[in-house]
């Protein structure tokens, strides 16, 4: 998720793990006992950490974790009390320091670490990044959110077995909120859902974003990624019909008209796992589609990624040929596109051609389709035939044959 024409370095990373020991969760509401012995547990492990820098004029040390956080865990009814121990603040780049998340136990003899884990990725972990979540009874799952860079954000999922901490996902982003756990399709089952948003549609603060996720549902063993998929022969035809049109619209770009096949199809009110996850991914996308739109950072693009060419029409028609084509439109000068020239012509080429493989009589995808090519070069040949042919497939549309007239003065 999402299926579009642009290709991107997957982020995300998943390690299958085998079931081991298992470790239910649930337990009573933590005692003021837990509360002291959780102040232990943390002056206890924080005394074993390196010397910090000095902290700078801001308070933030750079130089070194600013302390120990300890998270009591929840467990089930005859099994131990458990806690999570993790370091907190910025970590030290020189020497190199990784963040960590540590379980610990109770004894009469005292504290017994049972198992920790370095997290390679994240440079910043504030003192609530870490909470416990409940993805299946048979294990204890720790979220991590942290922060990388100067505005990245990192997403970890951890779980422990009752012996040993894993790392289970991993997904690193652009922006913060690089992952989270949903029910994503309404079963009652908590999935991971990764953020996989490109942020530098232009620049990180233009605004303009490519919304993309990645799905993925705990088998009770292993995270599998939820991908669209095509309804098998043997599946009732109407259902097959609305939701395989959904699919072949979605992997086109065309989010919208997706939205309303899975619409169609929920109307049958025909059970489908298959069916139903295909609806939840196109909403998941959809609803960042827009977002994204409310967000009005550039228009054009914003309907155009939604796969609205009549919304993105509407955009081009608030001004004339002259304007749209001339060497300083409108749409580029004046907006946090100007300097992106060659970016749009990528973004707009690239979706069109996607969305014109599956309807290939879309007369607004050739409009700006050439529009596009004719951004990256005034003189282009092939800017002017898709500008032609916009104009056979809807002679009525007076925005086509105008700006084929002044493109052909």
């Amino acid at each position: 998720m999402p299926a579009t024409a642009t290709a991107r370095p997957a982020l995300a990373t998943v390690t299958s793990v085998p079931t081991q020991i298992p470790l239910p969760t649930s337990t009573a509401a933590p005692s003021i006992s837990v509360v002291v012995l959780s102040a232990q547990l943390s002056a206890t492990v924080a005394a074993q950490l390196p010397p910090t820098s000095t902290p700078d004029t801001s308070g933030m040390a750079f130089g070194g974790f600013s302390g120990v956080n300890v998270l009591p865990l929840k467990t089930a009814n005859g099994q131990p009390p458990l806690w999570a121990a993790f370091t907190y603040g910025m970590r030290s780049f020189d020497p190199q320091q990784n963040h960590f998340v540590s379980i610990f136990t109770h004894t009469e003899t005292g504290w017994q670490q049972l198992s920790r884990l370095d997290l390679e990725a994240p440079d910043y972990i504030d003192p609530d990044s870490i909470q416990q979540v409940a993805i299946d009874p048979a294990h204890i799952w720790l979220e991590v959110q942290s922060g990388v860079g100067a505005h990245g954000g990192c997403y970890d999922l951890l779980m422990f077995d009752g012996s040993v901490l894993t790392d289970t996902v991993q997904n690193c982003s652009s922006s913060p909120g690089a992952g989270s756990v949903v029910d994503v399709n309404g079963d009652g089952q908590l999935d991971v859902v990764l953020d996989q948003t490109d942020a530098y549609v232009f620049c990180y603060a233009c605004g303009v974003r490519f919304p993309g996720f990645a799905v993925m549902r705990w088998d009770g063993q292993r995270w599998v990624e939820v991908q669209l998929t095509l309804l098998p022969d043997s599946a009732p035809a109407e259902l097959r019909q609305s939701i395989n049109h959904a699919v072949e619209l979605a992997q086109a770009g065309l989010w919208k008209e997706a939205l309303a096949a899975v619409d169609q199809a929920a109307a049958l009110n025909a059970p489908d796992e298959t069916a139903n996850w295909d609806a939840a991914l196109i909403r998941l996308q959809v609803k960042a589609l827009q977002d994204q739109i409310d967000n009005q950072a550039y228009p054009l693009l914003d309907n155009l990624f939604y796969g609205d060419y009549p919304a993105a029409l509407n955009v081009m028609r608030a001004y004339s040929p002259e304007q749209l084509f001339g060497p300083d439109t409108p749409l580029i000068t004046g907006t946090v596109a100007e300097g992106w020239a060659d970016s749009v012509t990528y973004w707009v080429t690239s979706t069109t051609t996607s969305a014109l493989k599956v309807q290939p009589d879309l007369a607004a995808g050739y409009f700006l389709q050439g529009w596009g090519l004719h951004l990256a070069d005034p003189t282009s040949a092939d800017a002017v035939a898709d500008i032609e042919k916009a104009a056979q497939l809807d002679p009525n549309e007076p925005l086509y044959s105008q700006s084929l007239a002044y493109l052909k003065k």
